[in-house]
């Protein structure tokens, strides 16, 4: 018998103030699941934002490169689990799968067994994807999704507070040449020497035969895919997680004041 799971659900005709909690809605979930020492599983979209992970707080000129985002129109968050800088928004769906853990010897088995519905959901949509590492791509990393020799996901994991959050995002319809020179710009700003590699990175509807993939077919995916390894029970989120989802992104966030650098003086 499969295991209960709760769903939580935020599509893309959520109500805007829900669809702004979106940088903290899988950390929020991943608390009831030690709280009620039960899983849940996150299908979500976003608004835009860029998520950083724990390596690029040491950025020497991290400020005036939060900065400059800030001033294109991208808050900008920390991430609790591994990773580095990523962009979500309207062209990603996000994924978060939960469950009660204080052991972090099963780190590896987390990330296979917790995203397996993921890789399932995708090849229900004719993708064959894996966990790989696709060297130079941005956020990279070992349990990231790989198809075709590209990025399509990247994937992070945190253990904390009594509960383990595995997270990530589809990469459905964003401009992984753009993308990739966006958060370029970031690491040459913050002072880094990291160089990224457009090539790495795809979309889903890059792949051969995914031209007129859309996201509510991912979306129906995605769900179908979790649902072969849970019993998905849909719950919103409860008036007490909106109120701990806005205390986390005001914690989340970061706020500067750094002066923007701007080019040839401007």
């Amino acid at each position: 018998m499969l295991p209960d799971a709760r769903f939580v659900h935020l599509s893309q005709y959520a109500p805007l103030e829900h669809l702004r909690l979106s940088p903290v809605l899988a950390e929020t979930v991943a608390r009831w699941s030690a709280d009620r020492q039960s899983s849940a599983v996150v299908i979500r979209h976003q608004k835009p934002y860029i998520l950083l992970g724990p390596k690029d707080r040491r950025l020497p000129k991290l400020d005036s490169a939060v900065a400059w985002l800030n001033e294109l129109g991208y808050p900008v968050f920390m991430r609790i689990g591994g990773g580095s800088a990523v962009l979500l928004d309207e062209d990603c769906l996000s994924f978060a799968v939960s469950q009660p853990c204080r052991d972090f010897t099963v780190w590896e088995a987390n990330f296979r067994s917790m995203a397996q519905g993921v890789i399932d959901g995708l090849r229900n949509i004719d993708i064959d994807a894996g966990f790989g590492r696709a060297v130079g791509s941005y956020c990279e990393g070992p349990y990231d999704l790989v198809a075709n020799g590209r990025k399509i996901a990247g994937i992070a994991q945190a253990i904390r507070g009594g509960f383990a959050l595995v997270s990530g995002m589809l990469l459905i319809r964003q401009d992984p040449q753009k993308t990739t020179q966006l958060l370029q710009q970031f690491y040459i700003r913050a002072g880094s020497d990291l160089v990224l590699d457009p090539e790495a990175v795809t979309a889903l509807m890059r792949l051969p035969g995914m031209h007129d993939l859309t996201v509510e077919a991912v979306e129906s995916a995605l769900k179908q895919g979790f649902a072969g390894h849970y019993r998905l029970k849909q719950e919103p989120l409860s008036e007490e997680e909106i109120q701990l989802a806005q205390q986390l992104m005001q914690e989340r966030e970061l706020h500067v004041a750094a002066p923007i650098e701007r080019e040839g003086g401007r």
